[in-house]
């Protein structure tokens, strides 16, 4: 079910009575409207869906089935920086009261596992005024609306007035452009007799409400937030950052699996490097779980990364060389990207079962943003996170210097191995006895270690300088620079290290099928160079990182 994607930027206005509509004739001129016109009345039916528990109101989104109008069908509002993100789905042939799959996987990361039902029932007269350009565009559509409502779940049925100012696609280019056209046109509303809508939406004034999402604000204290507080709310940061991600790597959008493993990670290091604020047993659970699901990523992660750097491999071949190799292509790009494909598919079906919605719920309760369930087979419970002692209740200053100085004295001690390791990665042709292939299965090991500790100590620098638990300086935001500076190197060598395996490995596959190796061998020989040149530039990074710890 293909969809369509557009932002919606509008005003509401409450009206008394019966009023009309104001004469719009010279307004927006300076918007470049030329003509004004009004449509005959015509009739919209809505129905809206959300959770027994309204997560997608929480999390102020709007699912509708919406009859009537140039536009019916399905539609997803999404919060966005200015206005909102409509997703406009076709009606289709299914049950009206069921919200297809297609849909409903939008929001599958708020939904969870939980039904949608029917939440409540618009119905409204609409008489729009269109103001458009010389070129026929439409700027700007003023919606007159008489609109009758029902709670579906409390039964409460309700009658209003509003008009709605709603910007076209030929509106101003410009963000103050736009509200520029917005306020001129508000002035003249409420010239009229309109008054600003106190509620966001017409299903949030069908509910009864002013907006969607939660209408309590967060408690004052006057009290001084602990270390505790602030890591939580870190971690809630980062959990929503997830929710974010979501939709996009189901989707396989550029980048998005990349960056949702990195926030995978990234929780991981915070609990670890925090775990003494909690309790032992809840955060080794979370981070069981979060290791498991960034294996899943991982999957995902590698098989992008190994088509790419074939791709630009074969790429910079064929330039270099003037040889193009259709077999190599298909075996190292094609075969690659069939397989990533497949891995895909297999991630999305595990952000589609229960395990992953009881990890977002428990990190949730964690982080003290509330469980969207009380789902009797959790894993942990946030209300039993509580632990360190004193530790717990510590100024948030003194707990992140320590652990950035705890994580930088690790990473220093796995760093020193990238030195050791050289000399054993420089040999591509392993001793007789198989000495040197165990000597560097173990280098790599160490290299692997070395490079975890550094994305551990950029994370605890980056945590302790941003973001609800920023309480550090500048001069601990280099610390994190200068590990990501090592963590990089060593990523690179990784990946080229793996990559010199996968070419050799194919590379006998398509000896045996009688195709030409020396594409392969060309690869195999640049991979291995580029894996040496990270080294160099890993170690340059550790003695970087050494001066600043």
């Amino acid at each position: 079910m293909a969809h369509t994607s557009q932002t919606e930027i509008e005003r509401k206005y409450a009206v008394e009575g019966e009023h009309a509509l104001p004469p719009l004739e010279g307004v927006g001129a300076t918007a470049g409207v030329v003509q004004v016109t009004s449509l005959e009345p015509f009739t919209l039916e809505a129905v809206y869906f959300d959770t027994a528990e309204l997560a997608l109101a929480r999390a102020r989104i709007a699912l509708r089935h919406r009859q009537g109008g140039h536009d019916e069908g399905w539609h997803v509002k999404l919060p966005a920086a200015e206005g909102r993100t409509e997703l406009q789905f076709p009606l289709g042939e299914g049950d009206p009261q069921e919200v297809p799959a297609e849909v409903a996987e939008v929001v599958r990361v708020h939904v969870r596992d939980h039904a949608l039902t029917p939440l409540a029932r618009v119905v409204t007269t609409r008489r729009v005024t269109e103001l458009r350009d010389a070129e026929g565009g439409l700027v700007a559509e003023i919606a007159d609306d008489a609109v009758q409502a029902t709670d579906a779940r409390q039964g409460t049925a309700r009658v209003w007035h509003e008009w709605e100012a709603e910007l076209g696609p030929a509106a101003p280019a410009t963000r103050k452009g736009r509200t520029a056209l917005l306020d001129e046109l508000e002035q003249h509303l409420l010239a009229a007799g309109a008054t600003v809508s106190p509620s966001v939406s017409k299903l949030a004034q069908a509910l009864g409400r002013t907006g969607l999402g939660s209408d309590e604000s967060a408690p004052s204290s006057s009290s001084k937030p602990t270390a505790t507080d602030v890591v939580r709310a870190g971690v809630a940061e980062l959990v929503q950052r997830l929710v974010e991600l979501d939709p996009a790597v189901r989707r396989d959008d550029e980048d998005a699996v990349h960056r949702f493993r990195t926030t995978v990670r990234r929780l991981r290091n915070v609990l670890a490097i925090h775990r003494g604020l909690f309790d032992d047993t809840v955060v080794a659970g979370l981070r069981d779980r979060l290791s498991r699901l960034g294996a899943v990523l991982g999957e995902v992660r590698d098989l992008e990364v190994r088509a790419d750097w074939a791709a630009h491999e074969l790429d910079a071949f064929a330039r270099e060389r003037g040889i193009d190799d259709p077999d190599a292509l298909r075996r190292l790009v094609e075969d690659t990207r069939a397989e990533h494909a497949e891995a895909h598919q297999r991630l999305v079906r595990v952000l589609g079962q229960g395990p992953y919605f009881r990890l977002l719920e428990d990190l949730e309760e964690f982080a003290g943003v509330g469980a969207t369930t009380d789902s009797s087979d959790a894993d942990t419970s946030g209300a039993d996170a509580a632990g360190g002692g004193k530790a717990a209740t510590s100024s948030p200053k003194k707990e992140a210097r320590k652990a950035v100085k705890r994580t930088g004295r690790r990473a220093l001690t796995r760093a020193t191995r990238i030195r050791e390791s050289l000399p054993v990665l420089s040999d591509a042709q392993p001793d007789a006895d198989g000495s040197e292939l165990v000597a560097e299965a173990e280098a790599l090991g160490a290299l692997h270690d070395s490079r975890k500790a550094a994305r551990r100590l950029r994370h605890a620098a980056e945590f302790s300088t941003d973001g609800p638990a920023g309480v550090l300086g500048s001069s601990v935001a280099t610390v994190g620079e200068s590990a990501e500076d090592l963590q990089d190197a060593l990523g690179r060598h990784r990946d080229a290290s793996l990559f010199a395996e996968f070419v050799l490995l194919t590379s006998r596959r398509a000896e045996a099928a009688g195709e030409s190796s020396f594409t392969y061998g060309v690869l195999y020989q640049r991979s291995l160079d580029q894996a040496r040149q990270a080294l160099d530039a890993a170690d340059g990074a550790r003695k970087a990182l050494r001066r600043l710890l």
